[in-house]
């Protein structure tokens, strides 16, 4: 193991026992005696994590020789802001999941996968190679699958099939691109590709894989699927933190040190993402579901967040503030989303009636109003940030963006609004009275939200339009718009339409043109029905003998060892210069 000149063995400790820890403590689960220590003691494992985002200054790297073909961790301003963004939203959501999941007799298995996707994704963050982050980016994808299907119920198996063909399909492209990449440098150390030309394959590739786990349309069908399905703790990480290892990707695998502009995929990703900050708004606006409601907030929020990426491709020299906007606004993002999925479980319980109540709602409306950009709150401090750097692009984009983005707020106030007249009118279960953890997890997150956003837009310096007249009117006014729209809709009592969650397949499932597709999905079904294709006209039957008569084909070693040998010589002739 080499370390950094500068390095402590604290440094070096925290370091080591960020991502090790909650895996350590997912296998000691398998020793019953132990189970009420570990539950205890996975607060405390993310709570080391923030202690090493805030102590380790950005610089450190370790190499570890004996890991994985021999593996680099360390912190750089980037993964600096991340880790701390995902060890206080995987805080939280221990410390709420303690209390929450008290009377699942499945707790520990949750436990099991939780502790491993909280593994996998510190160490994703603090990996510097190509490998390591590969690895850990697959690992923890995998282990979310865990979360998403905990209440085996008939409808979290059915997301967990969508969510996993997209994680498998997501991973093959991921190692197919960085295989490419990987032939044209000198390592495969991730400072090295930040100053590496990618080929057109590669970069797509990799864009591509990246898009499926951040929710960008039109891969984001996962994201409205297993938010519903999935225990409240599981869906604050998977939207608070897991969909910005996507997001985290993209920045680490484009050539952001290089002074290479790349018009054509600026251009598909700031369309892309615009049509997914009003795409998720709209759709939203569709569901009855508080969780779904929030799952489609998501995927509109990381289409802003699409774009900031987008004008980074446009302009490079942009790459230092892009970065430091995307920053706050991943921070602002993931503790505003965290913060109102630990409330929706919250609310879903017997609260007293007063002040806790009182409390819960001005918590809530708080939260509600930062993710929309109201003034003087870290989504103002984060749209401030986007528009530091917007202007400067050339022509249209400017103009477009300067007339767009405030259209976004309007629109995000609008099915933030919905989903707070869902709450009020979501019926009460009768399962765990929320306990003092679940109200202090719940707390932290909000306190965190507003004192850690101001103080990194004071850091960036980005906060000097915001205490004017004119800036505060122009935070504000989308909001009123958006406000006043939708309290006019629910006092008229206008409904909304009504879109089935995982709006694209449902489109499909009623297209007989796409029955092919829908066969694919059935043979992974083992035939079984999927989002009510039985309404359908397709061949079960004949299908499901079929896919059977295929099934015992493919389980034969010979095929086994016939695709595994077809598959090595690929990557071979992959890496032939």
């Amino acid at each position: 193991m080499n370390t950094a000149s500068f390095a402590t063995p604290l440094h070096i400790s925290l370091l080591f026992l960020t991502p090790s820890l909650p895996l350590v403590l997912a296998f000691m689960l398998a020793v019953p005696r132990l189970r009420r220590l570990i539950t205890i003691l996975a607060p405390l494992t993310a709570l080391l994590a923030v202690a090493t985002a805030l102590l380790i200054q950005p610089g450190l790297e370790l190499e570890f020789d004996w890991f994985f073909m021999g593996g680099r961790m360390g912190l750089d301003h980037l993964g600096s802001r991340f880790l701390l963004l995902s060890a206080l939203v995987w805080f939280a959501a221990s410390l709420y999941t303690t209390r929450y999941l008290q009377g699942d007799e499945r707790r520990h298995h949750f436990w099991f996968f939780f502790l491993l996707s909280m593994s996998f994704n510190f160490g994703l963050i603090l990996a510097q190679d190509m490998l390591g982050f590969y690895l850990f980016f697959a690992l923890m994808s995998f282990s979310a699958y865990g979360l998403i299907v905990h209440r085996r119920t008939k409808e979290a198996r059915q997301a967990g099939i969508v969510y996993i063909i997209l994680v498998m399909v997501g991973e093959v492209l991921l190692f197919t691109g960085m295989t490419l990449l990987a032939n044209k440098m000198a390592n495969i150390e991730l400072t090295t590709v930040a100053v590496t030309s990618p080929t057109s394959l590669s970069l797509s590739l990799i864009l591509l894989s990246f898009a499926i786990k951040a929710g960008a349309l039109p891969l984001h069908v996962w994201l409205p699927l297993a938010h519903p399905v999935a225990p409240v703790p599981a869906s604050a990480v998977l939207s608070g933190v897991m969909i910005k290892a996507g997001l985290l990707g993209w920045l680490r695998f484009l050539p952001t040190g290089l002074d290479i502009s790349m018009p054509d995929w600026a251009a598909l990703f700031i369309i892309m993402g615009l049509l997914a900050a009003f795409y998720g708004v709209v759709i939203g606006l569709g569901q009855h579901d508080v969780k779904t409601v929030l799952a489609y907030s998501s995927i509109s929020q990381m289409g802003l967040m699409t774009v900031m990426v987008g004008c980074g491709m446009m302009l490079p020299r942009l790459w230092p503030q892009v970065m430091a906007a995307i920053s706050i606004y991943a921070l602002h993002h993931g503790l505003a989303k965290g913060f109102l999925f630990l409330g929706v479980g919250i609310a879903r319980q017997n609260m007293d009636s007063g002040i806790p109540r009182m409390m819960f709602w001005v918590g809530l409306v708080t939260a509600c109003l930062a993710l929309a950009g109201a003034p003087l709150t870290s989504g103002a401090l984060a749209k401030h940030g986007i528009k530091s750097f917007t202007h400067e692009l050339p022509g249209m984009w400017s103009t477009l963006l300067a007339f767009l983005l405030p259209c976004t707020a309007a629109a995000t106030t609008l099915l933030l609004g919905h989903f707070l007249f869902l709450v009020h009118d979501l019926k009460k279960k009768q399962t765990v009275t929320p306990g003092p953890t679940m109200f202090l997890a719940w707390g932290l997150v909000l306190i965190c939200l507003i004192v850690l956003s101001w103080i990194w837009s004071r850091q960036q310096r980005i906060d000097t339009e915001l205490h004017s007249v004119i800036g505060i009117w122009q935070d504000a006014w989308p909001i009123l718009v958006g406000g006043l729209l939708i309290w006019g809709l629910k006092k008229r009592g206008r409904e909304f339409f009504s879109v089935p969650a995982g709006d694209i397949l449902w489109f499909i499932s009623g297209n007989n043109k796409m029955a092919a597709l829908w066969k694919l999905v059935l043979f992974l079904r083992k035939g079984e029905p999927f989002l009510e294709l039985r309404k359908l006209k397709l061949p079960l039957d004949e299908l499901t003998s079929g896919s059977r008569q295929l099934e015992k084909i493919l389980k034969r070693w010979a095929v086994v060892g016939l695709c595994y040998l077809s598959l090595c010589l690929l990557i071979l002739v992959l890496l032939i210069k």
